[in-house]
């Protein structure tokens, strides 16, 4: 059930194509959710493969998926840098510090969409989100798209690709650790 709903959820950072993923799940329905993702990132590390608790409740855990490598590079472009300092981020940091200033925006009362830089989401999207979240958007998928669109459709598409694929693969047998440490 855990690796079934990594693999749905946060399929396209497993693959390295996205910088991250997140995904709430639900505590009642995946039992020893903790020793799920210890047993995740004891396999995965190796790999580059990370998932990270930003924030739970009594009810859900909201965790992050990534690639390190695939994270650390997004988060140290020049664009992605900027956009996090307007929201108070430190600059010159490495990904772990990021991820834990991104845990302390979620204790805040408001929801910090700067959220989408780490998701990969363009930050021209991310500012049509915050600056008019009610607007009118041209297209929805993974995130509400307010430019570029054709892009963003062949983004998603690349994505339920990949998942189908991860989710295929876990159908025959395999587990994500074979899927992504084989070789």
């Amino acid at each position: 059930m855990f690796e079934k709903l990594i693999a749905y959820y946060c399929g396209p950072s497993l693959a390295g194509i996205k910088p991250a993923n997140i995904a709430s799940l639900n505590k009642s329905k995946t039992k020893n959710i903790k020793n799920e993702i210890s047993k995740f990132n004891k396999q995965l590390n190796k790999k580059d493969i990370y998932i990270d608790t930003l924030c739970e409740c009594s009810k859900r855990i909201l965790v992050i998926v990534y690639r390190k490598s695939v994270l650390e590079k997004h988060l140290s472009k020049n664009e992605s840098k900027v956009f996090l300092k307007k929201f108070g981020y430190p600059e010159k940091v490495n990904v772990e510090e990021y991820i834990d200033f991104l845990k302390k925006r979620l204790t805040f009362e408001d929801f910090p969409h700067e959220i989408g830089i780490f998701l990969g989401y363009p930050v021209d999207d991310i500012y049509g989100y915050i600056n008019n979240p009610s607007g009118k958007c041209i297209a929805v998928g993974e995130w509400k798209v307010y430019n570029d669109v054709e892009n963003a459709k062949k983004l998603f598409c690349r994505y339920k690709n990949c998942r189908c694929g991860i989710i295929r693969r876990l159908e025959k047998g395999h587990s994500l650790e074979r899927i992504f440490c084989a070789g």
